[in-house]
């Protein structure tokens, strides 16, 4: 069964022509194509951006969708192109551990360099294998071409390691992942694991408990709030966190437990 729809992710912006040209190289090789854009605004080369995307997004698609992710810094270099199946969808990526976060449900099964030339644009850039690599690829596979024409099984894909929160007596320690285009920073904690009482700290600033909605604080006001993923986001309400107190990925964000 061909896949469908092709669904991109890149950090292309929307300014430039670069994703709409993604776009018109698989129309061209494959007119019928159903094409979604999951986003193309995530910070340059912001790996853990486009893993958290996918781990969000891909379990609410077709079983058939086909994830092209262009988020690519070794674009260039000796790092692979990769397909990979998982048990109900497939992936196009550069070899860069973006897959690394999905959920053990989705974990890819089957993965392939991509290697046979083939498939590729002719005269192909150095610097632009979105165009000429992944898009016409793409298109192939939504044209009904066998994964297994594209290259040969692997069983070494680069990893991103997921940061796991680290425990104690007091609570629990994680960092700032990445930030979504309102300034909210997407934490390494699991709102799950924030017991009742407990309060949220970043940098040593309380933010005060885990909130389950915006509206829970008045206006202006920072708080952490039990984002739509899963995990601990924070944020200011109608204002942008990232912004107002220049917070960066890596930042520790701590959760302290309430006193017995």
């Amino acid at each position: 069964m061909r896949p469908g729809p092709a669904v991109l992710l890149t950090d292309f912006g929307l300014r430039d022509p670069y994703a709409g040209i993604v776009k018109g190289v698989i129309l061209a090789h494959a007119p019928k194509a159903d094409i979604v854009d999951l986003g193309h605004e995530l910070d340059p080369q912001d790996l853990r951006g486009a893993a958290l995307a996918l781990r969000a997004a891909a379990p609410f698609f077709p079983e058939r969708a086909l994830f092209v992710v262009v988020v690519d810094p070794g674009v260039g270099s000796p790092r692979r192109i990769l397909w990979a199946r998982s048990r109900s969808r497939q992936y196009l990526v550069p070899d860069n551990g973006v897959l690394s976060w999905l959920d053990k449900d989705e974990a890819p099964v089957v993965w392939r360099a991509v290697r046979n030339p083939a498939w590729f644009l002719p005269a192909a850039s150095s610097v632009f294998h979105g165009r000429d690599r992944f898009a016409p690829v793409a298109a192939a596979l939504l044209n009904g071409v066998s994964p297994a024409a594209l290259g040969p099984r692997i069983h070494d894909p680069v990893r991103l390691p997921w940061p796991e929160p680290k425990a104690s007596r007091t609570g629990l320690s994680g960092e700032i992942l990445s930030f979504d285009r309102f300034g909210n920073a997407v934490t390494s904690i699991p709102s799950s694991r924030v017991p009742s009482g407990a309060r949220v700290f970043h940098r040593g600033r309380g933010l005060g408990p885990l909130r389950s909605f915006y509206a829970e604080v008045p206006r202006g006001r920072v708080l952490a709030v039990a984002g739509s993923s899963g995990l601990v986001e924070l944020s200011t309400r109608e204002g942008d966190y990232r912004a107002r107190t220049r917070a960066r990925p890596g930042d520790p964000v701590h959760v302290r437990h309430p006193r017995r």
